[in-house]
Order: C-alpha cells, then structure tokens, then sequence
C-alpha cells in the first residue's frame, strides 16, 4: 500500500506487478489506490476477464469503499437496457468513481470523465493490445496502472525484466486466514474421501468440487476427463441425502449466483463446478 501511494503521488505514471497467491490480500490493496485516486478526483477502472468476477469484485470493493462514500459502478457485456445506459451516463460524467467491469470497459461506448488509475485483474488473461484500449481512455496523461495476479506467465517474467515495471510481492496472508491444507488422493481412496464430505455436511462444513469441463469430454479426448453436470449428477446419487449444486460459466447470472448463493447460505452441502468458481 505504501508503494501505491508513492507512484500515485509521483510525477511518472504507475507500472506496477502486484503478485500474490488467491486470499493474499490484492483486492484490498486495489480497493486502497482506487480509494486514493477517487480522492484526488480521478476516476478508476478495474478490468477483470470473467462477469462472474467482476460482479464479485464489484460486491467486495462496494462493501470495502462503501464507508469513504465512493461508488461502485458495475459495467459487463451482459449488462443492458436502462442498467447499461445508467452506467454509462455515470462514467461519462463522473459520478461512477470505480468503475468495475470486464472487456465491455474498452468499448467504444464507453468515456470516462477523468480516468486516472487502471487496475487490471488475472493480467495475464488480456492481451497487450487489449490493455492498451482501455489506457488510452485517460484524460489528461497516462494512466496509473496496477497489473495483478496469481499466475504469472513467461510474458509476465519478459516485462519484469525489459519493461519499466515495479513488482511488489504478497508473500503472507492476512492475519486470522484459516491455514490450508492440500492433499492427493488415489482412486482407491475416494470412497474414504466421500465419506469424509459427509461427516464434513454433519458438521455444517461444505465441499467444492471442481471439474475441468461442462459436457461430457469428446471422443478426442481423454476418458477420465470428468464433466460439470454428468459429475453433478453422480454426486447427488453417491452422496444422499447430501444437497449437491452445480455452477459452471454457461448458466445465465442470476441462476449461477443464485446456486452459489445457496452454498454460501448453508442450502447446500455441496457445490460442483466448473473453474469458474
């Protein structure tokens, strides 16, 4: 946060490389440069890859901010009608102060009152070019921008080393985090596995799980290649009277957040999904 603070208060425009494991705490570091640049009177964008994300960002950084008085406006391309052209009238004249959303940010419909910070999530999912779209839509100068991720790629380590970026590094979790603890399984040992997510469901603890596809794999493909909804579907079986949910990115919005609403909530014991979750 201290390093934000200084390029922000700089003469030269940001370029930093925020690197951190999922949890670790990125989000809050952006909500605080977002926070700085509201402040100051700029606007501030947060370029995520998926809507699912962006929504959840869009909750955190709405309940983080919401105490300073700094809106939180939500702009995806599945957003339309009077939502869309609301959005839109408030980042073109300055009301939205972060503005939070996915590709549908660098859109030609889209024009920011006073652009000043760009923070773009998962970095490595948006091409250069992509990126650039949405620079180019500051006012007045360069932008400020905060790259972050948890999977840095060969083309992240290439701008480490030939472009002028700043790398601050994550290495802990906040304080209170509830330490992980990961394991392999064998085949053999899954049924012992299942019974374990049952005693887990007595308790009232919940289990992901997680599965590489939607459909069921091609013949071109190989057969152990699990899909969402066949899983689903073996689950609610396997694990009765346990309550079994699927989410996986070709369900409608409200549907997914409604099913994940439900596990939060304690309506199931188990969620499967897709990577999406």
């Amino acid at each position: 946060m201290a390093a934000v603070r200084h390029d922000l208060a700089g003469r030269h425009p940001m370029l930093r490389l925020l690197q951190g494991d999922v949890g670790s705490g990125k989000t809050a570091v952006a909500a605080f440069g977002l926070a700085l640049a509201a402040e100051a009177g700029f606007q501030g964008a947060l370029l995520a890859p998926t809507d699912l994300l962006a929504r959840q960002h869009a909750a955190t950084l709405g309940d983080l901010l919401a105490p300073l008085g700094i809106p939180v406006t939500l702009l995806t391309g599945s957003l339309s009608g009077p939502g869309a052209a609301a959005a839109l009238d408030a980042i073109a004249d300055g009301r939205a102060a972060v503005v939070v959303g996915t590709h549908a940010l660098f859109s030609e419909r889209v024009r920011y009152a006073r652009l000043g910070l760009v923070v773009v999530d998962e970095q490595h999912r948006f091409g250069v070019e992509q990126r650039g779209a949405l620079e180019a839509k500051t006012t007045g100068g360069a932008a400020h921008v905060l790259l972050m991720t948890a999977t840095p790629i060969p083309r992240t380590l290439g701008q480490v080393l030939y472009a002028d970026l700043d790398v601050s590094d994550l290495r802990s979790v906040p304080a209170g985090r509830v330490p992980i603890r990961t394991t392999i399984r064998r085949p053999d040992d899954l049924d012992r596995l299942w019974r374990f997510v049952g005693e887990e469901a007595a308790e009232g603890r919940r289990t992901f799980v997680v599965v590489p596809r939607i459909d069921e794999a091609s013949e071109d493909e190989a057969e152990s290649v699990a899909a969402a909804e066949a899983e689903a579907e073996r689950l609610r079986a396997l694990l009765s009277p346990l309550r079994v949910g699927l989410v996986h990115g070709r369900m409608k919005a409200a549907a997914r957040d409604g099913e994940m609403a439900r596990f939060r909530d304690g309506g199931l014991d188990v969620l499967v999904g897709t990577t999406v979750v």
